[in-house]
């Protein structure tokens, strides 16, 4: 066994000194004392100097023993490598002026009284983030132990940077995130909403003063908001957010909840994940909003809705009765008697349409159905963007409609079964124009032009165009009624 010399010996214990400074060392200054102190007993050296590439990938001084200002302002950014590269050497020069090094680099270092100098790459993550420089006044010739030693101090000195600024990047991540809390906790603590947070699996981590308040709760350790939840809610609430902290997605919940006075408030929840800076799902976030007095309003306003239906259907169907009772045997009128009767129908049904909504509004395709007695889609044909009427527009369109439907049962395209007819209409944002509408009919038997106006087509002259604003032409032509209306009235139409 080959027995190390004392030399050897002392660099053995030198490198440990080394590694046992870096490992305790507190700040980048104390690394690079480290490093500096290693270089200069290791490689016997007077004179040595740190360079670490800043932001801007300018590699510059940030340690050095013995230099001048000068020197080093006179070489500051030179460096044989550039930031991130991999698999670079360590370089040593015997004597600089034997090197092919431009004249001006010679003379600063001639100057400064340097001949031998080496060039040894700092590494982290396997890039190359910086260099130490060790100088020699005379010309020295690098042994292959003094490589090895420089080898290993670098080694060293990257494995400590790069420890270093892990460190330091985790304390920078992890003080952001305490100030972004410590911001979101502030700035919620007093907000008018209730805001809450919770971890993975659903248990409360923070609930704001609005929120504390509404459940009496001081402490978070053992509550349960789950628990406040009203029976009958319960599963539907359980289940939806279950599956949005397992699926990670967010969720709108409502539902009943127990305030600490032992009455139950109606609140709505919205609530989306919660991910780290790392992209780890740390659980929900998500308000809530008491709409308690909103739902109540809700459902009185329904109630009103209600009974106002209920008594306009009444009254319908006491007109249709009195006029039945009125001309009951007068076989005269008894034709116009069931005319009026289906204009009757016709405004019950589309009444019934705009109850479903609310009186809010009806859609133009569900008015067409229902004032074609079941033939939408079998004779009549009916195409066109998604248009919601306003409910005055609606009931107007239903009865115009039953007129045009009515004239074509009885004298034009469906009196015949191979007669069809075409609902179409169209949107545009040009000016003037906004929505036209088209009933087109076609049958092969000759359609009569009618020899005076009715009742029809007045009403939907005169109907049409003044709720829509619009232009109503009537075309009779030999295979049917050609009927087109150009409307006018942009503020009255929501289309999508």
């Amino acid at each position: 066994m080959e027995i190390p010399s004392r030399a050897e010996t002392g660099d053995t214990a030198a490198l440990l000194r080394l590694t046992d400074r870096l490992y305790r060392v507190d700040s980048l200054d104390d690394v690079f004392g480290a490093a500096l102190d290693a270089i200069t007993e290791l490689l016997g050296c007077e004179r040595a100097s740190i360079l670490l590439f800043d932001d801007l990938g300018v590699m510059r001084f940030v340690a050095w023993r013995k230099l001048s200002d000068a020197y080093r302002q006179k070489v500051d950014g030179h460096t044989p490598w550039k930031p991130g590269e991999r698999d670079v050497a360590p370089i040593f020069v015997s004597d600089i002026a034997t090197t092919a090094e431009p004249d001006w680099l010679k003379q600063t270092l001639s100057n400064e009284g340097i001949t031998g100098l080496g060039f040894v790459p700092l590494m982290a993550k396997g890039e190359v983030v910086g260099k130490f420089m060790t100088y020699f006044p005379e010309v020295h010739e690098f042994t292959s132990h003094e490589r090895e030693l420089a080898v290993a101090i670098a080694r060293q000195v990257g494995f400590s940077l790069e420890r270093y600024r892990a460190d330091s990047a985790r304390t920078a991540t992890e003080r952001r995130l305490r100030e972004s809390e410590d911001r979101f906790r502030r700035m919620s603590e007093d907000a008018p909403i209730m805001i809450w947070i919770s971890d993975s699996a659903g248990h409360c981590l923070h609930l704001n003063q609005m929120l504390r308040t509404f459940w009496g709760v001081t402490e978070l350790e053992g509550f349960d908001w789950a628990s406040t939840i009203h029976p009958d809610d319960q599963q539907a609430i359980g289940a939806a957010m279950a599956e949005a902290i397992r699926t990670r997605s967010s969720a709108r919940v409502k539902g009943r909840y127990c305030r600490h006075d032992g009455v139950y408030r109606i609140l709505e929840t919205v609530a989306r994940p919660n991910y780290a800076d790392d992209g780890r799902f740390d659980g929900m976030i998500g308000v809530n909003v008491d709409v308690t007095e909103r739902e109540e309003a809700d459902q009185h306003k329904q109630l009103l809705i209600n009974e106002l239906n209920h008594r306009v259907k009444n009254t319908l169907a006491v007109v249709q009765s009195v006029a039945r009772q009125s001309f009951k045997g007068d076989a005269s009128i008894d034709a116009k008697v069931k005319s009026f009767e289906g204009r009757l129908s016709a405004l019950a049904q589309t009444h019934n349409l705009l109850a479903a909504e609310s009186w809010q509004s009806a859609s133009l395709e569900e008015v067409v159905r229902q004032s074609v007695n079941g033939d939408a889609d079998v004779r009549i044909r009916i195409a066109g963007p998604r248009v919601q009427l306003e409910p005055k527009q609606a009931v107007t369109t239903a009865m115009a409609l039953h007129e045009l439907y009515t004239n074509a049962v009885k004298h034009g395209a469906l009196r015949s079964t191979d007669g069809t007819i075409d609902f179409t209409w169209q949107t545009t944002d040009e000016p003037g124009q906004w929505l036209t509408m088209r009933w087109q009919e076609t049958c092969r038997e000759p359609i009569q032009k009618p020899t005076r106006r009715g009742f029809g087509s007045t009403m939907i002259e005169k109907a049409l165009g003044a709720e829509f604003n619009a232009e109503v032409e009537m075309n009779y032509l030999p295979e049917g009624l050609v009927c087109t209306v150009v409307a006018r009235k942009p503020a009255s139409l929501e289309t999508r």
